[in-house]
């Protein structure tokens, strides 16, 4: 997967309200665009500028054929102006490998807040630094992040690596007793000092390949794990397709311990209830972070529903999953009383 970063300028006033207003046009717009899988817009200063403001597009692509497609030819006039109807004036385009994702909430409606940590390493340092931002990631989810994305290129005999945090607006990291002006966990990055570029931004996150939010977010899975139904609403909270999870079992794409997997499904069969937390593969590439209630023998026996929610919302109770059975297949009980 590649991470395109297009820095340039949008029109004067342009600022995350504004992007707002776009939203559902750019959302309906880059469903169209093939291999397209995200695309992050972000200005800065758009509220106090006289001129055009300060701008940057990341687009994420699942493949390097698709991506010439849309961009090789006429990209200012073709993909941003024709398909995207965005008003971007390009004044540099950067490309990385995509080298992790990390999720936690679904994308706001609201503006987010966006901040790209560029890291220069030098020679033989590559593996280490990315290694040291990734082992970042599950900690900032913790502390209220939405979508993290991870990527490196080559530069020279240098590898350059840049981390892309989306947040909820900056309130959220400030509540954290985090600088706004400064990379989190410092500390981390001590030995790459003086090689270290902040930005920020306020923007909008579009995801045009998640299905569309519907139903509760809940799925069903058979004796042997496997899933033999989910809703929209759940297909989009573990990113996937529903049509590519339906017929998977649940080991093929937990990024959990097979150990730590084994002992929850005991405590689950045993106790015919659980509520817990978990990490699922994002296709192609990542993980998504959710918490989770399950009923064992839900709807029917022999099968048993699980319903999900992203790292950041509201953990799910048992409660809430029983409401989320009722909604999707009425009462349950219903016929089992006399």
């Amino acid at each position: 997967m590649i991470l395109r970063i297009v820095r340039g300028r949008l029109p004067a006033g342009t600022d995350a309200d504004a992007l707002g207003t776009l939203r559902e046009r750019l959302a309906a717009a880059a469903r169209d665009v093939s291999g397209l899988d995200s695309l992050i817009v972000g200005t800065r200063g758009g509220a106090q500028a006289d001129g055009p403001v300060e701008a940057v597009l990341l687009t994420i692509w699942r493949d390097v054929d698709s991506m010439a497609r849309a961009t090789a030819v006429g990209e200012q006039d073709r993909l941003l102006g024709l398909r995207l109807h965005l008003p971007l004036e390009m004044e540099q385009v950067v490309y990385y490998e995509l080298a992790g994702r990390m999720f936690a909430a679904l994308p706001s409606d609201l503006p987010v807040y966006l901040r790209i940590l560029t890291v220069r390493s030098r020679q033989h340092e590559e593996a280490r630094l990315i290694e040291t931002l990734r082992a970042q990631q599950r900690t900032l989810v913790r502390m209220g992040l939405i979508a993290s994305h991870l990527a490196r290129r080559v530069v020279g005999s240098e590898c350059e690596a840049v981390s892309v945090g989306v947040w909820p607006d900056p309130g959220t990291l400030a509540a954290t007793g985090s600088r706004l002006d400064a990379p989190l966990f410092e500390e981390d990055l001590a030995d790459w000092h003086g090689r270290i570029r902040l930005e920020t931004y306020d923007g909008i996150e579009i995801a045009p390949r998640l299905p569309e939010v519907s139903g509760p977010p809940i799925f069903v899975i058979d004796g042997d794990l496997r899933i033999v139904d989910v809703t929209g609403h759940a297909a989009a909270t573990l990113g996937w397709p529903a049509e590519d999870l339906v017929g998977r079992r649940v080991p093929e794409i937990s990024a959990d311990d097979a150990d730590a997997r084994a002992r929850r499904l005991e405590t689950f069969l045993s106790q015919g209830t659980l509520e817990g937390e978990s990490a699922w593969h994002v296709s192609p590439l990542g993980e998504v972070m959710i918490r989770f209630a399950a009923r064992r023998d839900s709807p029917v026996p022999g099968r048993h529903t699980i319903l999900v929610r992203r790292w950041n919302e509201p953990a799910p109770t048992i409660d809430d999953l029983d409401a989320a059975v009722r909604s999707a297949f009425g009462d349950p009980g219903a016929q089992r009383r006399p």
